[in-house]
């Protein structure tokens, strides 16, 4: 092997080295923003959801709601009210489904669970709610 031929290898290698560190600098970076995106989510969530004592404080705003769940009554018109904390009228915050026909399946949920939903909260006489419209605003029943 002559000079030039390992002149030649030499570069090539540095090449290799400059290349495998790129790599491993890319590789790392997505990782941070990776965890970063996770982190951020994981806090957003938990600064969303309120315990259904404290939605009273939310009027107006898009969050998670969760709480135990006093009661479940369905109207002769068919709208289904999930009071939470104690029943009717002192729950303190109540799920609306406006239509027990609307294709929401509230079956597990009953007296004693703890529901988690989410939802822009409204106040209705004096109460705060949370319109149920899609089956995806249950978010869990326990």
């Amino acid at each position: 092997m002559d000079m030039t031929q390992v002149s030649i290898l030499t570069i090539s290698l540095k090449k290799v080295n400059i290349k495998s560190k790129s790599i491993i600098n890319m590789k790392l970076k997505l990782s941070l923003v990776l965890f970063s995106l996770i982190f951020i989510s994981a806090l957003s969530y938990s600064q969303d959801t309120v315990s259904s004592k404290d939605a009273k404080n939310f009027v107006g705003q898009e969050v998670i709601v969760t709480g135990p769940v006093a009661s479940v009554f369905v109207s002769n018109k068919g709208t289904v009210l999930i009071n939470f904390d104690e029943v009717h009228p002192n729950a303190t915050f109540v799920g609306v489904i406006k239509n027990a026909a609307s294709g929401i399946d509230y079956s597990n949920i009953k007296k004693g669970v703890k529901l988690t939903i989410s939802g822009k909260i409204e106040e209705y006489n004096g109460k705060p709610e949370i319109i149920i419209k899609d089956q995806s605003q249950i978010i869990k029943v326990e």
